[in-house]
């Protein structure tokens, strides 16, 4: 199409979006500020310089649009991102000449002020790492303080009553397992008192008790 064609679309869509993202700032809260974008893709964002543009980073020599290079400070970047650098810092300093429209509520920077514009640049922020001097120890971590104060103890619940749940066994001694020549109607001995080291222990429900030697102990006595 020709270029006052392909001017008048690119209007149009642009109002649109304008339009869309107003809507969807107002839904959010946030204020929308129209700013003129003369001259934001020209001069580079951290010392409005005029940039050299480029077709690409590796073609720093063949000519386009596309890649932005300053010759001053040596920044380079997208012509776009540049340009909306350049536009959120104009916007900025110049907070105090934004107009408001009653009839459609829309906020708009209307012209630059030099003196605001000369202000108007990022300047990044480095951390000095020059050595002027010894480097400094650093505490070391103090440990975390352990508590000195016993537990609190658990509310007992009614005696007699059975608590809820599967018995743990974590911390219960098990019985010895019985003799592999031993009975399976022999009953054990107890687990807590005493422990003859030399008989062969029982297997059963009757801990108390202690068991009677196995038959095939008493057929070699014999």
């Amino acid at each position: 199409m020709s270029r006052t064609l392909n001017t008048r679309l690119s209007q149009q869509v642009r109002g649109q979006i304008v339009d869309r993202m107003r809507h969807m700032a107002a839904e959010a809260g946030i204020a929308v500020v129209t700013v003129p974008a003369r001259n934001t893709s020209r001069h580079c964002p951290r010392c409005l310089t005029p940039l050299r543009h480029c077709k690409a980073p590796d073609r720093p020599t063949t000519p386009g649009w596309k890649w932005a290079l300053c010759p001053t400070c040596h920044w380079q970047g997208d012509r776009d991102q540049g340009a909306w650098q350049r536009i959120a810092s104009r916007g900025l300093a110049h907070q105090a000449k934004t107009a408001y429209d009653r009839a459609t509520g829309a906020m708009a920077i209307r012209s630059v002020v030099d003196t605001l514009e000369a202000a108007a640049v990022i300047t990044p922020t480095r951390r000095d790492r020059s050595k002027t001097g010894p480097t400094r120890r650093k505490a070391a971590r103090p440990t975390p303080r352990r508590r000195r104060t016993p537990s609190p103890t658990r509310p007992q619940g009614p005696a007699g009553k059975r608590p809820e749940g599967h018995a743990h066994t974590d911390r219960i001694q098990l019985p010895r397992a019985a003799h592999r020549h031993q009975g399976a109607t022999t009953i054990s001995t107890p687990t807590s008192r005493h422990r003859p080291r030399g008989t062969a222990l029982g297997a059963g429900f009757h801990f108390h008790a202690h068991a009677t030697p196995p038959r095939w102990k008493q057929r070699a006595d014999q």
